[in-house]
């Protein structure tokens, strides 16, 4: 069923005994793909994609590759942070404003490149990542001055933290810190699955420069699990949510030297939500910036 407003659940709340003082939430939701917290999902799974950045055919059989990739997460308005209970509970969700990735890619026999990566469990800003990821890709058409190439990919990642309750503002009673009254640090979890297709067009009539454009297209899984505990009530709530985004990337991949390869890109995808319903659907995007330090050991 539909989560209550913040108010009224107050006010349900002010109407039960002494003993039973405190609303149990403990229901699942499938939430529209619109919906402002299926947005905010949708929006730190788009973060947390990892980029091809033209390297589904720079590989040969049996070569190794290590890598690091770092991305800027940009930060929210308070508008945008407005995203629970229907869109009418600001979130403290600006915690950090980067993130980092180890990745391996390994060169397979018939062209095919496959590439791991990984985003350790290390604390930041209060919150915890833990991201797995596998691409399988190869070029599909090679010629003289351009490449094809397509690669498809897969994640299993979890983010968890006192997202909806944070520990700066536990046991507050200022109603502008903490208008919610929250009673300790939440421990909420964000899953985000998604499996997806990319294709890379680059140009490859230079030796060391490689600029390309790639799309893809991604299937999400989301998951909000809420572990919170407020003066009136205990959220349990489990909110889901699963769909297709699309993502667009403009870059390009420099070898400076021979085993060397450095690796740029502007990340774009956009993102539906209504934040106001006089207002409907509008397009609340992604727009990010990557690095990819790539090193062939063998």
């Amino acid at each position: 069923m539909p989560r209550l407003p913040l108010a009224l659940l107050c006010f349900l709340a002010t109407l039960a005994s002494p003993a039973s003082a405190q609303i149990l939430l403990d229901s699942t939701e499938r939430l529209e793909w619109d919906r402002p917290e299926a947005w905010a999902m949708k929006y730190f799974t788009a973060v947390s994609m990892t980029g091809g950045y033209a390297g589904s055919e720079g590989l040969d059989r049996g070569a190794i590759s290590i890598a690091f990739e770092a991305g800027w997460v940009p930060s929210l308005s308070e508008e945008e942070r407005r995203v629970g209970f229907v869109g009418s509970k600001v979130e403290d969700l600006n915690r950090t404003s980067g993130f980092g990735r180890v990745r391996a890619g390994f060169g397979l026999p018939a062209g095919w490149v496959l590439t791991l990566g990984y985003v350790p469990p290390v604390e930041i800003g209060g919150v915890t990542p833990e991201v797995l990821n596998l691409a399988l890709g190869r070029a599909l058409l090679s010629k003289p001055r351009w490449t094809l190439s397509a690669r498809v990919s897969a994640q299993a990642g979890v983010l968890t933290g006192d997202l909806t309750c944070p520990a700066n503002i536990v046991g507050s009673t200022d109603t502008t810190i903490n208008p919610d009254n929250c009673l300790e640090p939440s421990n909420d979890e964000i899953t985000m699955d998604y499996v997806g297709i990319e294709w890379t067009y680059s140009r490859t009539g230079s030796d060391r420069w490689r600029p390309y454009v790639a799309a893809s297209a991604n299937y999400l899984d989301l998951e909000f699990q809420v572990r919170a505990r407020y003066s009136l009530f205990l959220d349990r709530g489990r909110l889901q949510a699963d769909g297709w985004t699309y993502t667009l990337a403009a870059g390009t991949r420099y070898r400076a030297g021979n085993r060397l390869t450095l690796a740029g890109e502007v990340f774009y995808a956009p993102l539906d939500v209504v934040r106001d319903v006089t207002r409907g659907s509008q397009n609340d995007p992604l727009v990010t910036a990557r690095l990819l330090i790539e090193y062939r050991v063998r």
